[in-house]
C-alpha cells in the first residue's frame, strides 16, 4: 500500500478529471484504480476529501476497510459496473 501522506510534491489533478472521480463517488462505482507505481487497487468509491491541501479518493476495499488514495498518485480509474457513465479514464 502506497504511503499517501507527507509528500510535499503534491500536484492537483485537472478539474475535468476530478469530475469523473466525483461521479464515481456519487454512484459508488466499484473501481479498478491503477496507481502511478503500477499497483492496482480495487474498491468501491465512497467520497473525496482534502487533507493538508491534498485531494484523496476514499474507497472501501473487499475486506470493508476504508483506504485513502491521493489523487495525483492515480494513473487511471476504470469502473467495473456494466452501466457506468464512463469507461477507463487516464488521470495522470
Amino acid at each position: 500500500m502506497p504511503n499517501n501522506e507527507g509528500d510535499n510534491n503534491y500536484s492537483p489533478i485537472q478539474c475535468q478529471l476530478y469530475d469523473y472521480i466525483e461521479i464515481a463517488c456519487m454512484r459508488h462505482y466499484q473501481l479498478d484504480i491503477e496507481l502511478t507505481s503500477r499497483e492496482t487497487i480495487t474498491g468501491k468509491a465512497i467520497t473525496t476529501k482534502i487533507k493538508d491541501r491534498q485531494e484523496f479518493i476514499v474507497i472501501e476495499t473487499e475486506n470493508n476497510k476504508k483506504q485513502e488514495i491521493r489523487l495525483d498518485l492515480v494513473k487511471s480509474i476504470k469502473p467495473q459496473d456494466e452501466n457506468a457513465e464512463f469507461g477507463r479514464v487516464a488521470i495522470s
